[in-house]
C-alpha cells in the first residue's frame, strides 16, 4: 500500500459521521507532485486534469506550489456524495490525514476524537510526514494563494 501504516485510517471512515472533513485541508503540491498526480489519475481513472481547472498557485517563502482548488471550503475532487473521485491516486498529505504537520493532528476527525485511531498509528503517519512531505513544504508557515 505504498508505504502506509499497517492501518488505513480513511478505509476505516464514516464520511457521514464527518462530512469528508479531511477533504477541506488543502493539499500542497510541487510541480513534480502535481505532475505525477495528473498522470497517475489518467492511467488509473482515465480522467484527463487540466493543472490551471484543477489547481491554483500557493507561493510561499521557499518556493511556488500548487494547492487543489477549493469549492464551497472542500476539496474540487470530491463527488455529490462527498466521496475522493481520485482516492488511489490522492496526495500524500491526503493520505496523511489526520496528521496534518510533523507536530498537528487533526483533532477535529472523528477517528481521533473518537479514539478509534491508535497512537501507533498517529506516531507512523507523523514519520511518513517528517520523512516524505516536500522538505521545501515542510519549511513553510504560510501560503498566498492565487486565482
Amino acid at each position: 500500500m505504498n508505504g502506509e501504516p499497517p492501518i488505513s485510517c480513511n478505509l476505516d471512515c464514516d464520511i457521514n459521521t464527518c462530512g469528508s472533513l479531511c477533504c477541506r485541508n488543502c493539499p500542497v503540491l510541487t510541480q513534480d507532485e502535481v505532475e505525477k498526480l495528473i498522470s497517475g489519475v489518467r492511467e488509473e481513472y482515465g480522467l484527463e486534469l487540466i493543472q490551471k481547472r484543477y489547481f491554483r498557485r500557493a507561493k510561499g517563502e521557499h518556493g511556488t506550489y500548487f494547492a487543489a482548488k477549493m469549492i464551497k471550503g472542500q476539496c474540487i475532487f470530491l463527488d455529490k456524495e462527498k466521496r475522493c473521485r481520485i482516492y488511489r491516486c490522492r496526495p500524500l498529505l491526503c493520505r496523511l490525514y489526520p496528521v496534518t504537520d510533523a507536530d498537528f493532528v487533526d483533532v477535529r476527525c472523528p477517528l481521533v476524537s473518537g479514539n478509534k485511531i491508535s497512537g501507533q498509528v498517529l506516531d507512523a503517519l507523523r514519520q511518513r510526514y517528517a520523512g516524505e512531505v516536500d522538505k521545501r513544504i515542510r519549511m513553510e508557515h504560510t501560503f498566498r494563494f492565487e486565482d
